[in-house]
């Protein structure tokens, strides 16, 4: 896949996620196959403000490119401000805007997915972008539309493209819908259909399996993994071997994904400091534990950690049995035609 001049390898990228694409999950995704990264959402005001933890969002070192940084806003002049300090400080190899975004308190300043209730200031928000970014690629990242009622992917498709983007990634559930029902992906053939510039598939891809069959069935030229990353970044090597082989690798075993998370640890120490990295750890350890003997019971104690020897000491007491969880009934996970979930 090819974005403006950037060559994007085959495979899956990392979708951007708030609160879960720092820089320690960029890296894992990346070293596990993902083909691209992007940070979590970045507020345009915080940039051009020069606020610090705006800043600190923006940092990224070469072992997670290719990379995307992506802006929020709602106001044309500051995305496009904000669009020349990103590539004047940072140099991404995309500058990403998120018109998907459903959380109130983003949509209740006008930004995110209810940005596409009005399709001319979309408009002028991708031109702005456009300018302020100079050579550096442009994408949009949208939902079908603010409500099921008025579906406008197709328009703002054709409205990014008139404007200079480079790729629309679309997740393939309005806003209203949240991360409720089925995603449509016949909404991702349509404006694969509609556009000339790249098309990038999102919504409820949980497997390799799914992968291959958006594809066929989209005939989009990639795929965006989120919430199925989050405490899996093994997803991505999966994927990639299933593409090339058609083969399904085994599933991680309980001891490679406390070592993942474990490893993962490490990082968020080494990114945020020891108390901090802990604290922002938590809720990672809660998805990494996902498919536990008594996982439901070992959450709350790894959401009380506050330092990463605790994490450690944690998992070294669940792999000795310390934890009495013999009683609690094993999940039912069939995970969509992967293997089952081994324990050594």
């Amino acid at each position: 896949m090819k974005i403006g001049n950037l060559i994007v390898k085959d495979g899956a990228l990392l979708a951007p996620l708030a609160g879960v694409s720092n820089r320690p999950f960029r890296v894992l995704a990346v070293k596990a196959g993902a083909s691209m990264t992007y940070t979590e959402m970045v507020s345009s005001e915080g940039i051009i403000r020069d606020q610090e933890r705006t800043k600190e969002m923006m940092v990224f070192k070469n072992d997670e490119q290719p990379l995307g940084i992506q802006l929020f806003g709602s106001n044309p002049q500051t995305m496009e401000k904000a669009a020349a300090i990103t590539v004047k400080e940072f140099n991404p190899d995309v500058i990403d805007i998120n018109f998907g975004c459903p959380v109130k308190k983003v949509v209740n300043k006008n930004g995110g997915s209810a940005v596409l209730k009005d399709l001319q200031l979309t408009e002028d928000i991708i031109k702005g972008t456009v300018q302020g970014a100079g050579e550096t690629p442009v994408t949009i990242k949208i939902r079908t539309g603010w409500d099921d009622a008025n579906p406008v992917f197709e328009k703002v498709g054709e409205i990014a493209q008139r404007a200079g983007a480079k790729a629309v990634a679309l997740h393939a559930r309005s806003r209203a819908k949240g991360f409720s029902g089925n995603a449509d992906w016949t909404a991702i053939k349509k404006l694969k259909e509609a556009v000339d510039i790249p098309v990038i598939g999102n919504g409820d891809i949980k497997t390799a399996l799914d992968v291959k069959k958006m594809i066929e069935e989209t005939n989009c030229d990639g795929v965006m993994i989120g919430r199925a990353a989050m405490g899996n970044p093994f997803i991505f090597n999966q994927i990639n071997h299933y593409l090339a082989t058609g083969e399904l690798l085994q599933r991680p075993t309980i001891s490679e994904k406390i070592g993942m998370a474990r490893i993962h640890a490490q990082l968020m120490k080494e990114q945020f400091g020891e108390e901090r990295g802990a604290v922002m750890m938590r809720r990672f350890l809660g998805w990494y534990v996902k498919g536990f003997r008594g996982a439901s019971e070992l959450r709350p104690i790894l959401f009380q950690v506050s330092t990463i020897e605790e994490i450690d000491r944690v998992f070294e007491d669940y792999l000795n049995g310390k934890y009495d969880f013999s009683q609690v009934q094993p999940p039912d996970d069939t995970n969509g035609g992967l293997n089952p979930l081994r324990t050594q």
